[in-house]
């Protein structure tokens, strides 16, 4: 792992009020469900001493790729989210800490940046999506419909579920 986004914190840990702020730059690898971020995460902020430790303020800005749910159109957008990290000598449950005089941010900025990825994300918001039984993409090719289905052996089943 590189140490793009290790920063110092002497001289503010533990001073209360003082700021410094900070950036870097490092690649990540994020994936949930079908999106994903495999690129350069920039992450700026501002540390502020506290009584025993920092409390980072920060953004996070990556590039995304992203699949719709409803039509799996897939496109890459960029995500933008905000966070903030108090540090101390002693580990949270993450754990963060203040190790050597620095602070480390990649876990923190990786944490935001996972948590911002959309579950369901959509193209549009009034996607058509695609047609339940030949996949045509409904917002490009209007379906013309389907014959009849009821020499299936399934076309019984379908009156389970009409009201």
């Amino acid at each position: 792992m590189s140490d793009a986004l290790i920063f110092k914190v002497e001289g503010i840990a533990g001073h209360p009020g003082q700021k410094r702020g900070f950036s870097g730059v490092q690649h990540v690898h994020v994936s949930v469900l079908d999106s994903a971020v495999d690129d350069e995460m920039a992450v700026t902020g501002t540390f502020t001493g506290t009584v025993d430790g920092v409390e980072a303020a920060f953004t996070v800005t990556a590039p995304v790729d992203l699949t719709c749910t409803r039509c799996l159109t897939q496109w890459t957008e960029s995500l933008e989210v905000t966070g903030s990290q108090y540090f101390s000598r002693t580990p949270d449950e993450d754990g963060y800490a203040i190790v050597d005089g620095t602070v480390d941010m990649s876990g923190p900025a990786t944490d935001e940046l996972a948590l911002a990825i959309p579950l369901a994300p959509l193209c549009k918001p009034d996607c058509k999506g695609l047609c339940p039984i030949c996949g045509t993409d409904l917002n490009t090719d209007p379906c013309d419909g389907h014959p009849d289905d009821s020499d299936s052996p399934f076309a019984s089943l379908k009156d389970l579920f009409d009201p």
